[in-house]
């Protein structure tokens, strides 16, 4: 028996050694200041403004947080809703000169309230 042992535990050693010749190398690591390289920018990324839907977006999106935030929800949200709503309609319109100065004054509406500077700043 000792001899069927003997065997079998000489193939596994021989299956474990071709087995490590067969494996490929592994790939070098990457050097360390490529790895440390900061991300290259988009070309025209800073130069471009922001259009009034993407405006429109940032702003009801920072509605919606400040309803999650405010420290006094119950009469916040019903204020914020009406504000959702305004941004939800300028989103829908085309882009001209009316829906640039409606989303002007509601920025300027929203940003100037007192409980949604609150609520951002719990943000």
């Amino acid at each position: 028996m000792a001899t069927k042992h003997s065997k079998r535990s000489g193939t596994k050693s021989a299956a474990k050694g071709s087995s490590k010749a067969a494996r490929p190398a592994a790939k070098p690591a990457k050097p360390a200041a490529t790895a440390a390289r900061p991300a290259a920018p988009r070309r025209g990324a800073a130069s471009r403004a922001p259009s009034l839907a993407e405006r429109a977006l940032s702003l009801r999106d920072a509605i919606q947080h400040s309803k999650l935030t405010a420290a006094n929800p119950w009469d916040y949200t019903a204020k914020a809703r009406k504000w959702e709503a305004r941004a939800e309609r300028l989103l829908a319109g085309a882009e001209t000169a009316e829906t640039h100065k409606a989303l002007e004054t509601l920025a300027a509406e929203v940003e100037g309230d007192r409980d949604f500077q609150e609520a951002r700043r719990l943000f």
